[in-house]
């Protein structure tokens, strides 16, 4: 872990995995659409390709058919399951931490808009701007997300550090032109050296 050489005006964050934990409800809502629609695919399939829209992960497991319903019973039943998500460790900290040094917030993430405010809103997230896909033509790890970042904020790419725990984070980042950090008690696990990792949310303080 180092200290940043380029100042880092704003540090923005991705969701599932760096600032909650929601693999026991995405398991429960895999299970519950395997269930109605027949799907055979195991959960452990779906779950690593976690990162990337919805869609896209049904097009990587080769679910091809009702992708529309099958992702709205999906977020709805994350949505009625959201009590079993645990925030991770100074996960509402963080977001006062940082704009006690004028450091502009964000998440960026593939989690759809309702059920992404529902959780900032239980956990007391307070972010100056939240993007989802649904903000955007293409999900990450394509860059629309950033640029939707970018334009709201009046940044400038290399002002802002990206925290994921995801290989499609870390892509995502390298496509924007984003600082990136690792969330090493996340889902992910991805090889490379040149970007920080972190073991906490605190390490954030000592990077900036």
């Amino acid at each position: 872990m180092h200290q940043m050489s380029h100042p880092i005006k704003s540090v923005v964050f991705d969701l599932d995995g760096v600032l909650i934990d929601s693999r026991p409800v995405m398991e429960i809502s895999w299970g519950l659409i395997q269930e109605k629609y027949s799907i055979v695919q195991p959960f452990t399939e779906y779950f690593k390709h976690i990162g990337i829209p919805f869609k896209e992960i049904m097009k990587a497991i080769g679910v091809n058919d009702n992708l529309i319903e099958i992702k709205n019973d999906y977020f709805s039943y994350t949505h009625e399951n959201i009590e079993k998500i645990k925030a991770y460790n100074h996960s509402y900290d963080i977001f006062h931490l940082l704009k006690n040094k004028n450091i502009i917030t964000g998440i960026i993430t593939s989690k759809e808009k309702k059920n992404t405010l529902a959780i900032c809103a239980k956990y007391g997230f307070s972010p100056d701007e939240i993007i989802t896909p649904n903000d955007v033509k293409k999900g990450k790890p394509c860059i629309d997300q950033g640029q939707e970042y970018l334009k709201r904020t009046g940044l400038n790419s290399q002002d802002v550090l990206y925290v994921g725990d995801m290989e499609s984070d870390f892509i995502f980042a390298k496509n924007i032109n984003f600082h990136f950090a690792f969330a090493n008690y996340g889902y992910g696990n991805i090889n490379g050296t040149n970007f920080n990792r972190i073991d906490g949310l605190l390490d954030i303080m000592e990077i900036i």
